[in-house]
């Protein structure tokens, strides 16, 4: 009978570079995260986006600490093989945000600012007073829009070729009576 070589590899050593414990079969990586829930892939939750961040702990080397606050579509390799830092999974399901308040009296202005997608949504409505004011809406990535709100409603769209979320400016300015009452609401996606 003939004896079989084997060789034992130990908790404390290393293959491939790295400790024993966190090394899988490729194959096997895959396969989680292709059928895990939440993943791009997955049936049931078809807008959710996966993201990876790094957590470096306090002794952290430069490498790890350089990789603090980045958020990564794939999970990241570790900088050098006894790398402790936490790597955490984060899903994101785009939706619709709301913002909205009164403008009241001439010159009367709002001011909102948000982190949003490429197309954002104002709608002005009038509430009391005279029919014919105006609106003035300002936006720091599309420019001006301005309108008479005389059918009671005007809709203004702001547009930025981004798929990842950017800093919105919007400024409301009511051309309108002393007594006239607006009410505004931004849609945006985030």
């Amino acid at each position: 009978m003939a004896k079989r070589n084997v060789q034992h590899i130990g908790d404390d050593q290393l293959v491939y570079g790295l400790p024993k414990h966190m090394v899988g079969s490729p194959s096997q990586k895959n396969a989680k995260r292709e059928n895990s829930p939440g993943s791009r892939d997955s049936p049931d939750k078809p807008d959710t986006q996966v993201f990876w961040t790094v957590h470096p702990k306090d002794k952290a080397c430069d490498a790890c600490k350089a990789m603090e606050g980045i958020k990564f579509a794939e999970e990241p390799e570790r900088p050098h093989p006894n790398c402790k830092c936490e790597i955490r999974r984060h899903e994101h399901t785009p939706g619709k945000r709301r913002l909205g308040g009164f403008i009241k009296g001439y010159d009367g202005n709002a001011v909102e600012q948000f982190f949003g997608l490429g197309l954002v949504r104002v709608t002005i409505r009038h509430v009391t007073g005279a029919l014919g004011s105006g609106v003035h809406v300002y936006s720091n990535l599309d420019g001006v829009r301005q309108g008479h709100t005389l059918g009671k409603e005007v809709v203004f769209t702001f547009g930025a070729l981004t798929d990842t979320p950017i800093l919105w400016n919007i400024h409301i300015v009511q051309k309108g009576a002393d007594n006239t009452l607006v009410k505004y609401e931004i849609e945006y996606e985030q």
